[in-house]
């Protein structure tokens, strides 16, 4: 995994840079068109290069946007089970320490679910609720509180 998502910061660097190139030649036309004398043809030619540049730009920072969330994954899992691509095959119900069931549900090696032994325990789910606000991981507390109406 680890190498699938450095190949996707390096495309993601490249088409930034490409842009980049593209938005120096828009600058180069644009002060041309700049040059000449004012008319309708003069300012719809700026326009299309303005709004090009602009939609590049955009995009610039949607692609920069999605290598720091890569490399902040990656710099925050490094150490875990979620990047190594054959990731060792974990018995649940040969685990009963509660804190290892912890750490291994938290690195994403167990999935939190109605198959999960600590599923109907109260205080497991709080405490992994807690966990998942402390870092602000929203979208897996809802998740989780889903999970739990689910069941009702």
């Amino acid at each position: 995994m680890i190498e699938l998502i450095q190949k996707t910061i390096t495309l993601l660097k490249l088409r930034v840079k490409s842009n980049l190139e593209l938005i120096n030649k828009n600058q180069v036309k644009i002060k041309e068109i700049l040059k000449e004398s004012n008319s309708s043809k003069r300012t719809t030619m700026f326009e299309e290069h303005y709004e090009t540049n602009k939609s590049l730009l955009a995009q610039n920072n949607d692609f920069i946007s999605i290598q720091l969330t890569l490399i902040n994954f990656m710099e925050k899992y490094k150490d875990s089970l979620i990047l190594k691509d054959n990731p060792p095959v974990i018995e649940i119900e040969s685990i009963n320490n509660e804190k290892e069931l912890f750490d291994l549900t938290v690195a994403g090696a167990i999935t939190f679910d109605k198959k999960h032994p600590q599923y109907n325990n109260e205080s497991f789910f709080k405490k992994l609720l807690k966990y998942y606000q402390d870092i602000e991981a929203y979208e897996k507390c809802q998740a989780l509180i889903n999970l739990k109406k689910s069941k009702k």
